[in-house]
């Protein structure tokens, strides 16, 4: 058995192919995206879903259907293999009976891009690259610093200005070189990225244009189904900024159905702030394309508050309608309130997680999901990203006390 049944790249745009061996961003040819292959009948005839009882629990247990092709390259903080937690709050709220909530707000960074850029670090040491670029709207920045050092690879992090604080001072911590970055639109940042590739040759680490980074979210797929007893949920819903989280799941779920390991596929939901939705936007038009839409600072969801998807959301797209699920926007007011619910559930969320609940409510709401199907939201990152907005989704409380029994015997009863 192989390490990695990966075989090679395919260029979404001009379906030209690519060996793993070279360190690709876009397609060299056309500027498309890039999209690892795997050998799914060798997958087919060597493997099975027992043979992963007893592998570690994070992401790497899955090593076979990821791109990196030797173990000693591996950069592991124990990132994966997060939490299932079935709703005891939200569930009951909207009348859903089967309500689950993947907590990758538990990552060693304390967000879900520790995925992406643990296989994205061990990919690139393992083509022997020693420098990397990303942008990043904060968690994105903390994640690949972190990695970044413990692989010993010169990290540059391009932090837009929206970014609070403390997601900024986060990243200092972990040891990258920053800049501050502003811009009008994302597709000034998609450009200047893109032309970087063609001119500079700098390897990027910005979903999507990073080939692989994406691939790792492919785990979602693997660790819902085999926790559901290799079944996929009805649902599958995500925060959506560049949409390497859905399109990762998407592809995962399709590589389990195609082995056989799986006999249904979820629908997938795509959730962005009301203030700048352009994924959403373009779904309610029935377009498989997105253009710019919405002002990135008016909503307090930063991590997902994008005006302009990479290469037009098409990827993003392909996951919504190809599955059957749809694409909708949340409020600022909505996301709050979802936050309050899931402090219930015992999870701290950042304004961009607690979206998915969000989305979830109005689901319901519009008859989409019914009572016993099966969603699976995923929260993407701590509320301890982002305390400004926890302290404003919960005030403090009036009750007051001096350290004596009688005050304390009163204020109980």
């Amino acid at each position: 058995m192989a390490w990695s049944y990966v075989t090679h790249y395919v260029c979404d745009g001009c379906a030209a192919a690519y060996e793993l061996s070279r360190p690709l961003n876009t397609c060299p040819a056309c500027g498309g995206l890039l999209e690892a292959k795997y050998d799914l009948p060798a997958m087919k005839r060597d493997l099975h879903p027992g043979m992963f009882e007893g592998r570690t629990t994070s992401m790497w247990r899955w090593h076979e259907f990821y791109p990196l092709r030797e173990e000693a390259h591996i950069v592991s903080m124990g990132e994966g293999g997060t939490p299932l937690l079935p709703s005891v709050y939200a569930g009951k709220q909207l009348g859903l009976s089967r309500l689950y909530f993947k907590n990758d707000a538990l990552m060693p960074t304390g967000s879900f891009k520790d995925r992406g850029f643990s296989l994205a670090v061990s990919f690139a040491k393992e083509l022997g690259v020693s420098q990397g670029l990303t942008y990043s709207s904060g968690n994105a920045g903390s994640s690949f610093a972190a990695y970044a050092n413990r692989a010993g690879l010169n990290a540059t992090i391009l932090v837009e200005y929206l970014a609070n604080p403390l997601k900024k001072a986060m990243i200092g911590l972990y040891g990258a070189r920053t800049a501050t970055l502003y811009f009008e639109s994302m597709n000034e940042i998609t450009s200047m990225l893109e032309e970087a590739v063609r001119e500079l040759g700098l390897y990027q680490f910005v979903n999507f244009i990073n080939p692989v980074r994406h691939e790792a979210m492919k785990g979602y797929a693997y660790e819902i189904s085999e926790a559901f007893d290799w079944k996929a949920p009805d649902w599958m819903v995500h925060p959506v900024g560049t949409g390497g989280g859905i399109w990762g799941a998407w592809k995962g779920f399709g590589e389990l159905a195609e082995l056989g390991w799986i006999d249904s596929l979820p629908r997938m939901v795509a959730v962005q702030p009301d203030a700048t939705g352009p994924i959403p936007r373009a779904f309610r038009e029935g377009l498989r394309e997105a253009g710019r839409y919405g002002d990135s600072s008016a909503t307090i969801a930063q991590s997902i508050a994008a005006d302009a998807p990479i290469q037009g959301g098409r990827r993003v797209l392909d996951a919504v309608y190809d599955s059957g699920g749809f694409a909708d926007t949340v409020t600022d007011e909505e996301i709050l309130e979802a936050m309050r619910w899931l402090g219930k559930e015992g999870i701290s969320a950042e304004p961009s997680s607690a979206s998915a609940l969000a989305a979830v409510r109005r689901g319901v709401r519009d008859g989409l999901i019914g009572p016993d199907d099966c969603v699976v939201c995923v929260v993407t990152g701590s509320g301890l990203k982002q305390p400004s907005a926890i302290q404003k989704a919960v005030e403090e409380s009036p009750l007051q006390l001096r350290a004596s029994f009688a005050e304390l015997k009163a204020l109980l009863s």
